[in-house]
């Protein structure tokens, strides 16, 4: 029975609706629409993600390569998730928020490179390598991200294996790169590497306010559920001005006094906050630790379960680019699985340690602590408990200087600029000397054993 003011219900065939990724672009009266592929994601970091634009395509076929996929299976935080549940997201993720950023940063530009001559504003190409230098420039991290890095071995940092990997004319990324043009992929692996004629574009992606830092600091406080991370991003890039340079090199980035001292300020607090209270938290340095040893003893011992990739790793330090992608934390987590129960006590005990998540337990030192004194302390009493000290005592010492190594920006009070640090009190004050971290760190009894008597400690 129908009722009066309303609308009865269809009932019939649904209506084909074109899927997101191959729907028009637009709708010209005359002729065939043009497909463009297109996505929009769901964010827990900043919400919708549009790349729906043309400029977008090569985000899009990025996105599809096997070694973008390949990030999915990499967790960004490395073993933070030991510390802090909720911190398993992706490097996958983290490139896509990369690339949307990148994508509000060259809006703000757009807005601000008219002060500069035509020959130094972005070109379309400009747009689509920064685009993609965006999305691909931690492609190269191996297993657990920046700890793979610190596992012994010739040490091949992720930028020498993103090259790599760019240019590797095998990989399905160098080819949708090279579709492009003849110098396409030098110009993005320059691009990632922070070079390229426009120095305001180079400093979007390696630089103090890079689109990766203003990507990790949000997703890595959102996802530990943290709140040291959380940075004014709207206000920072709102306070972005552009000063037109001599050398037709576009311009240099400053920040607007009145409007973004503030938000800068915020933002090296929050990266100092999130490396001492995440990045650097005991039990995940205290895993690390573990990870190490393990990784160490297996390398020592030789013959060891694993893929071949891994086993060839181990012996000799380095890979071919197909045995590196064939790599991720699940390659590793199986292997570590089967040294759990291998005839070595000591790597069958470490593999257990790591796995079941009984880490070595910290020991604060003060930050002018004898590192040898405290090594011998821990050593022998290690041996009473029947430990190999090489493998079971370790001594991790970081300093975190906030604006060390920095190109900073200026600061614009009216026509005047200024220099960052005469700008900031705050600032001033912080990078006067690093922050020092400096900690010992054995199995739970050994610690116990020790308490009182480890030399420079803090509270034991």
């Amino acid at each position: 029975m129908r009722r009066e003011g309303r609308t009865p219900c269809r009932i019939g065939p649904t209506p084909r609706v074109a899927p997101l990724r191959d729907r028009p672009e637009t709708a010209p009266p005359f002729g065939p629409a043009t497909l463009v592929r297109t996505v929009i994601l769901r964010d827990p970091v900043h919400g919708l993600v549009r790349f729906t634009a043309p400029e977008d395509a090569i985000v899009v076929e990025l996105l599809d390569t096997p070694e973008m996929q390949r990030l999915r299976r990499i967790r960004a935080l490395g073993l933070a998730s030991l510390a802090f549940p909720g911190a398993e997201h992706s490097r996958f993720g983290h490139a896509v928020g990369a690339a949307h950023v990148m994508k509000r940063f060259l809006a703000r530009m757009d807005e601000l490179e008219g002060v500069c001559p035509q020959a130094a504003r972005m070109d379309p190409t400009d747009r689509a390598v920064a685009l993609a230098a965006a999305l691909l420039h931690d492609v190269g991290h191996g297993p657990l991200s920046h700890t793979f890095e610190t596992l012994g071995g010739p040490k091949i940092r992720h930028e020498t294996w993103t090259e790599r990997l760019l240019r590797d004319p095998s990989t399905g990324i160098h080819r949708v790169l090279a579709a492009r043009g003849d110098d396409f992929v030098d110009r993005v692996v320059g691009l990632v590497f922070g070079r390229h004629r426009l120095l305001h574009l180079a400093r979007a992606v390696s630089g103090t306010f890079d689109v990766d830092r203003l990507d990790y600091l949000l997703r890595d406080a959102y996802m530990t559920g943290t709140r040291y991370g959380l940075l004014d991003i709207d206000w920072l890039l709102e306070s972005l001005r552009l000063v037109p340079r001599d050398d037709g090199r576009g311009g240099d980035l400053a920040v607007d006094d009145e409007k973004g001292l503030a938000a800068v300020e915020g933002y090296f607090l929050a990266r100092l906050a999130m490396y001492r209270q995440v990045y650097l938290h005991k039990a995940v340095r205290g895993a690390e630790m573990v990870l190490r040893s393990l990784v160490a003893r297996a390398r020592a011992l030789g013959d060891v379960p694993g893929p071949s990739a891994l086993r060839e790793w181990l012996s000799e330090g380095t890979l071919p680019l197909d045995g590196f992608l064939s790599l991720d934390d699940g390659v590793l987590a199986t292997a570590i699985s089967a040294w759990a129960s291998h005839g070595d006590p000591i790597l069958s005990d470490l593999a257990r340690r790591f796995r079941d998540r009984r880490l070595f337990k910290s020991i604060p030192l003060e930050e002018d602590a004898d590192p040898d004194a405290v090594r011998a302390v821990l050593s022998e009493a290690a041996e009473r408990r029947g430990y190999e000290p090489r493998h079971y005592v370790a001594i991790d010492r970081v300093e975190i200087g906030l604006l060390e190594g920095e190109e900073l920006p200026c600061v614009l009070r009216g026509s005047v600029r200024q220099e960052l640090l005469d700008a900031s009190q705050l600032l001033r004050e912080l990078s006067s000397r690093p922050f020092v971290h400096h900690r010992a760190y054995a199995p739970a009894d050994v610690r116990a054993d020790v308490a009182g008597r480890v030399p420079g400690a803090i509270g034991l």
